[in-house]
Parts: structure tokens; C-alpha cells; sequence
């Protein structure tokens, strides 16, 4: 039953992904560069200190981030149907990951997750090993409305400076390779705040 649940849940955000993915970057993008990923898939893997993070960008709408409490669970699920259910939210904040709320007045607007602990990447079938003061960053997610204003590299800059206050001093990151094609937003900001590249898969 359990099992079927998960499966369920899988199917239907990949389902979620495909339109989202779709829609944010237009038919030409997503047959040309996203589905040939699909067949040859590569992930770039990033590090970078969080010791002294620096303000590079503003946002163009009201924006706070905050570290998500128990009376936000419901929240994540409406903002990402099928990807989270309150069984699997309970056990990554028990577990001690932490996950952040962005929020634009009183609307809940963006997710991000950091994972504290070695965990299972199942894009990738390997376990990736976190020492003390790591943390992974991944599941960053926007509402489609609000993006292009700056939100996710605000909430960047504000993620890092709270995972500094609560004394991490590392930050990995992987994105997959067509997301960060020369010229993309994505390829700017990470050169200009400096990740190192650690390995391309």
C-alpha cells in the first residue's frame, strides 16, 4: 500500500515537472534541449563556503524567508501537489533537514530544502556523505507567477545567511547540465557568486 502510494506520488510530480518545465521555458527549449536530456543525462555538481555570504542581487516584490514550523506543512503540499505529503515532510524535519518558506505578503510563494545529513539521491541510485557543517540544497521551487522578479536568488542570499547563523559552513548544490547553458540566469548567478564546480556526472 505504502509502495503504491510513493509510486503514485512519483508519477504525478514528474507529471507536475514536465508541465512546469514546459511552460516556463516554451516548446522549442524543452524539445531541443530537456527531453535529449533525458537519454544522456548529466549533473554538475557545485561547492560553495557559506561563511560570508554577499548581497549580489535585490527582488522586485515585498520578500522574506523563513525556516518552515509544523503549522506550514499544509503550504508545501498545495504549493507542490504530488511531490510531498505530510508522512514525508515529518520525516525530513525529524530527521533534522531543514526547509524554507519564502513568502511574498501572506502568500507562501517558494520552497527550498537543505539537507544536514548523508542522504539517498535516487536521480542518481548513490548516497551522497555530508560531514558536520555541510548541508545539500535541493527541491528549489518558485510559483510560476512569481518568477523573473528576482525571488530565487534573493532567497539564495537570505538561505545562506540563515544556514551561516545556525553554523553551516558548506553548501552543495546539483543542477542538471541543460539548466545551466551559457547565457541562462542560472549559469550568471553562479558564476558570480563564485561555486566551484566539484564533478560533472
Amino acid at each position: 500500500m505504502k509502495q503504491g502510494r510513493k509510486f503514485q506520488r512519483l508519477f504525478i510530480s514528474k507529471l507536475y515537472t514536465a508541465s512546469d518545465l514546459f511552460k516556463e521555458h516554451g516548446w522549442m527549449r524543452f524539445v531541443g534541449d530537456i527531453i535529449p536530456w533525458l537519454f544522456h543525462r548529466r549533473y554538475i555538481f557545485y561547492s560553495q563556503p557559506i561563511d560570508d555570504p554577499v548581497l549580489l542581487y535585490s527582488c522586485q516584490i515585498p520578500f522574506r524567508l523563513e525556516q518552515v514550523k509544523e503549522k506550514d506543512f499544509p503550504h508545501l503540499i498545495k504549493l507542490r501537489p504530488g511531490f510531498y505529503d505530510l508522512s514525508l515532510i515529518r520525516k525530513r524535519i525529524k530527521e533534522g533537514h531543514i526547509c524554507f518558506l519564502g513568502w511574498s505578503g501572506q502568500k507562501p510563494i517558494h520552497i527550498r530544502w537543505i539537507f544536514v545529513r548523508s542522504l539517498y539521491l535516487p536521480y542518481l541510485h548513490r548516497t551522497l556523505i555530508l560531514y558536520p557543517g555541510e548541508v545539500y540544497r535541493d527541491e528549489a521551487f518558485t510559483l510560476p507567477d512569481y518568477r523573473r522578479k528576482g525571488v530565487y536568488s534573493y532567497a539564495g542570499y537570505l538561505m545562506r545567511y540563515a544556514l551561516k547563523e545556525l553554523g553551516y559552513n558548506r553548501l552543495f548544490c546539483m543542477f542538471a547540465s541543460w539548466n545551466l547553458s551559457p547565457g541562462t540566469g542560472m549559469r550568471i548567478q553562479f558564476a558570480r557568486i563564485k561555486f566551484k564546480i566539484i564533478f560533472v556526472l
